[in-house]
């Protein structure tokens, strides 16, 4: 009874996978998509909410019961990114890691890689965010029982690390290459059974995160050979770091010759501006194309309550001025880093908002850079502004 009361976005937002159309209305009539049955298979079968929806603000959050629970959402993921595909070419579909493994896994995951992360800071002894291999080789025989691991084959593991030859590890570099797996075998080894150790998936965990990963892959292979976007939601502060280490995998595989993989950047976590920094430094190190969505996030007080139960400082920016302002920051940073300078990427940014200083901030940057105004990016820019502005003066007249 609600449907006729929402708009596109909402729509998509209900449905648990979003599809980006401008006039779902018109997409129906032309007979291009059964969109009763779109949404009955991608918000009810799979139980899209635990929370109550209440309006556009909510969030798509899912409720993992089994494997072959994620293998069914991958089908609809797979049906999303097919209906882009047919309906709009040059659209985009966004997939929720949640969706495709268990979330109490990917917390575990998230964990795991937040206690890598603490071990490269232990190694790195200079502080300097670099790892060489004299610091790599120290810290091994403090840390692990090395009876097993020649110096040879401990210099072939730091080579893995290494990943761009500089004979330094950095820590995105130290964070995707220890896998699951190798994490494991390491853990196995400490001469102290500390919080790296606890932290350790073993090797049942370890098979549900490769599945999870494989489900995901499954999809990027689907929406490269249809030549469809993708976009990774983000979600919880305390599932993310998982998500970030799998879209970074992701998109050095497939965003090599074109921006396929979307990852997404939440405005309201004080860790972003440091995190967007960081991950376009390593697209230009590794030579992959940077491409993001761009959100000021949805979970603010739920993760302010986790944060304030479990007696951890609140990830979530202190005012929503200071939200914004990571928003605009961010937008500008992207739209102006040196790849688009020298033009060996474009901007690769989806500016999703409503909020209409935000986007015309962003057609501001867009103007001053010099980018066409026939381009897609610059036209969606400015249907967003007049769409909004005329919502506006309609409201006001009623």
């Amino acid at each position: 009874s609600r449907f006729s009361e929402v708009d596109d976005t909402t729509v998509r937002r209900f449905a648990g996978v979003n599809i980006t159309f401008y006039d779902w209305s018109q997409v129906v009539a032309q007979g291009s998509v059964d969109f009763n049955l779109f949404l009955l298979e991608c918000a009810f079968d799979t139980g899209a909410f635990q929370e109550r929806y209440e309006g556009v603000e909510s969030a798509r959050v899912y409720d993992y019961q089994s494997e072959v629970e994620c293998d069914k959402n991958a089908e609809i993921f797979e049906y999303a990114i097919r209906a882009v595909h047919d309906v709009s070419p040059d659209g985009f579909a966004a997939i929720k890691v949640t969706a495709l493994g268990n979330p109490a896994l990917l917390e575990r995951w998230s964990a795991a890689l937040v206690e890598i992360r603490r071990l490269f800071e232990k190694m790195d002894k200079e502080g300097n965010g670099k790892i060489t291999l004299d610091e790599f080789l120290e810290a091994w025989n403090n840390l692990f029982v090395h009876e097993e691991y020649t110096h040879e084959r401990l210099k072939e593991i730091f080579s893995k690390f290494d990943k761009d030859g500089t004979g330094k590890i950095d820590p995105i570099e130290w964070t995707s290459t220890l896998r699951p797996e190798l994490m494991y075998q390491m853990a196995k080894t400490c001469k102290h059974h500390g919080p790296f150790a606890e932290a350790a998936l073993n090797k049942e965990e370890t098979m549900l995160m490769n599945n999870t990963f494989a489900r995901i892959r499954k999809l990027v292979v689907l929406a490269e050979e249809l030549d469809v976007r993708l976009m990774i939601d983000a979600e919880h502060s305390y599932f993310q770091p998982a998500i970030d280490n799998i879209v970074l995998d992701l998109q050095r595989e497939f965003n090599r010759s074109a921006p396929r993989i979307f990852n997404t950047f939440q405005c309201y976590l004080k860790e972003t501006d440091a995190k967007v920094d960081e991950h376009i430094l390593r697209t230009e190190l590794e030579g992959f194309h940077f491409a993001a969505k761009i959100v000021r996030g949805a979970y603010m007080v739920l993760e302010r309550q986790r944060a304030l139960d479990m007696g951890y400082p609140s990830p979530i920016q202190d005012t929503i001025v200071d939200t914004h302002a990571c928003y605009d920051r961010t937008v500008q940073k992207i739209m102006r880093r040196s790849a688009v300078q020298r033009g060996s990427s474009k901007a690769n940014v989806l500016v999703a908002t409503h909020n209409q200083k935000s986007v015309e901030g962003a057609v501001k940057v867009m103007n001053d850079a010099g980018y066409s105004t026939d381009r897609a990016e610059t036209l969606q820019c400015a249907k967003s502004i007049r769409t909004w502005q005329e919502t506006r003066k309609e409201v006001n007249t009623n």
